[in-house]
């Protein structure tokens, strides 16, 4: 680096500083990252007015706002935050949660989830999510379920009225291009650093114009916006945000006469008289201005007209900066209601079910389970829409044993119930025409694991681990996914650590759904139905035996072994063809 960029970098940090006096002390260094473990701070109630949170019952600034703050500083200063903004955003701290991401997110394909279903779409363009805080909010939902219903009665009123679906759009547009603004690496809109910051105030300003009044009569939590906006623009500092904008974009009329020539081109320009605005606090008279400009060169001092615009806007984007960090933080929630929009209408135009879930408290330990039109979301990508099927069971303290043929469905099945948990726990859309469930106190699912080159147990083992951390972790109440439990032995000692497994789990109180092909031992089972509370499904076979996909009651007879094997081109006639074809012709010899 030359000596001339060290002494511009110098002065960059020092201006900073400058710009960040009222700043926490311990806050001081510009470019650091925001902490890894944001606060969840809730807003007291004399500043409800001030948070723009959409996602939580109590408003809290879930950002780390002193730091970004000053890397919003920096960036005003030096032409860019250094992807301090998404950052920021990404290490959010989320409302206090019951469930652990690694328990199911994985197995759950939440990040594929997140690409297929909750990508949506501005001004014609995918829009830049940032899919870290979508995965954060889907995979630790809120244990308050008060927060869960405020975000259920946002989508509500979102599908209920197009105006103010069209009037949030517009919001997360316009708070879309003042982050661009300030965290776009790739423009070139700093090459007239000046302009560049009278964009950003302009961006800071259209942001806010956007949380207008249409969101004053919203029944939900929509409404906050409005009182975020009302707050931001009864400032000072949203005064004078506005009137230096307004000064500088008609800071003064002219009145041109201007001459053509018979080719139609200007031969002469004359300004005729030139009309300043003098309603502006930012306006200066000319004789003010002379006078300075001699007083500041008899001092030895060369000030220019630029660096009074630019220590005007520097102010003036002080005053404003306390109100972006929430601005931020907004983007996200956006972001949140926007992908379940859109997800939604995937569905719809597959004509497949959503629904607004009904969820009891975890402590309700005789609530039932409902489920009418369950389907998998993430077969919503395939060419032919997923089966809806139903679920119904008297409790949720129980275990759901579900058999059937393979490639049956089941394994998809269980997906489906621990997804529609899932969403329904952090109060989006459920995959289903009607979803009654019970709040679960955790989740975790065990749908298999690939090998890896350095594992030290075997099938069984890996699984039993598995299953260990249920019981580690996992409080009463919980929803437990296990498929093919016990398959990695042989029947006699599987069907004993099975046995084991159901009584315990049953003893908590968890909520269990199993898959097994143990056809005899699930049969044996059904005679003790009430005092382990286990209920039974089965894959649903049509008239040739063929699966629908769909599941009903009961303990299947067959797994269809055969008709698997004669599908996929394994039987002794297909096998011995292909041995046929590639065995090498033998050489004919003549006689």
């Amino acid at each position: 680096m030359s000596h001339a960029a060290r002494l511009a970098k110098t002065r960059a940090l020092r201006a900073a500083r400058a710009l960040s006096t009222e700043l926490p002390a311990d806050s001081a260094a510009f470019g650091r990252a925001p902490r890894k473990d944001a606060r969840f701070v809730p807003v007291a109630s004399e500043r409800v007015a001030t948070s723009a949170d959409l996602i939580n019952a109590a408003p809290a600034l879930r950002v780390d706002a002193a730091n970004l703050e000053q890397a919003l500083s920096f960036a005003f200063l030096t032409g860019n935050a250094g992807g301090s903004l998404a950052s920021a955003l990404t290490q959010a701290a989320v409302a206090p949660s019951a469930f652990r991401s690694d328990d199911f997110a994985d197995a759950l394909f939440v990040d594929e989830l997140i690409n297929g279903c909750f990508t949506f779409q501005v001004a014609g363009k995918s829009a830049a999510l940032d899919r870290a805080h979508l995965r954060k909010l889907l995979c630790q939902p809120p244990r308050d379920t008060s927060s869960v219903r405020l975000r259920q009665g946002v989508l509500a009123e979102l599908v209920a009225d197009a105006g103010l679906l069209a009037a949030l759009e517009r919001s997360y547009q316009a708070i879309l291009v003042l982050m661009a603004l300030l965290d776009d690496e790739g423009s070139d809109s700093r090459l007239d650093m000046t302009q560049w910051r009278i964009d950003v105030l302009g961006a800071v300003r259209d942001a806010i114009h956007s949380l207008d009044a249409r969101f004053a009569g919203a029944r939900s939590a929509l409404r906050r916006l409005h009182a975020f906006g009302e707050h931001a623009r009864g400032s000072s500092a949203w005064q004078r945000l506005c009137a230096l904008l307004d000064f500088e974009g008609e800071s003064a009329r002219a009145q041109l006469q201007v001459r053509l020539g018979a080719d139609g081109s200007i031969r002469a320009l004359e300004i005729l008289a030139v009309t300043e605005r003098t309603d502006s606090e930012f306006y200066v008279p000319p004789w003010q201005r002379v006078l300075r400009r001699l007083l500041l060169w008899l001092q030895g001092y060369r000030v220019g007209a630029r660096d009074v615009v630019e220590r005007w806007l520097e102010e003036v984007f002080v005053g404003i900066r306390p109100l972006l960090p929430a601005l931020v933080q907004l983007k996200g929630d956006l972001e949140f209601y926007l992908g379940a929009l859109h997800w939604k209408a995937l569905a719809e135009r597959k004509g497949l079910p959503v629904c607004l879930p009904t969820l009891t408290e975890a402590a309700a330990a005789d609530s039932s389970k409902e489920l009418r039109g369950l389907w998998n979301p993430l077969l919503l990508a395939q060419t032919n829409a997923p089966v809806a099927t139903d679920v119904q069971l008297t409790s949720c303290a129980c275990t759901c044993i579900t058999t059937g043929p393979n490639s049956g469905g089941k394994t998809r099945f269980l997906q489906a119930l621990a997804l529609c948990q899932l969403l329904s726990e952090c109060g989006c859309f459920a995959p289903a025409r009607v979803a009654v469930l019970r709040r679960a106190s955790g989740l975790f699912v065990s749908l298999g694991e690939t090998s890896a080159a350095d594992q030290e147990e075997g099938r069984l083992g890996m699984e039993l681990v598995r299953i260990r951390r249920v019981f580690e972790h996992s409080a009463p109440g919980a929803l437990i996914v296990l498929d093919e439990l016990c398959s990695g032995t042989n029947p006699s000692e599987g069907e004993e650590i099975f046995r084991m497994l159901l009584e315990l789990l049953h003893e908590v109180g968890h909520e269990v759904h199993v898959t097994t092909h143990f056809l005899s031992f699930a049969q044996r089972l059904t005679t003790e139905r009430e005092a382990l509370g286990l209920h039974f499904l089965q894959v649903e076979l049509d008239a040739d035996k063929r699966p629908t996909y769909a599941f009903v009651p009961g303990v299947a007879t067959t797994s269809l072994a055969h008709q698997t094997a004669e599908r996929l081109g394994v039987t002794r006639e297909q096998l011995r063809e292909l041995l046929v074809r590639a065995s090498p012709p033998k050489p004919v010899t003549n006689p």
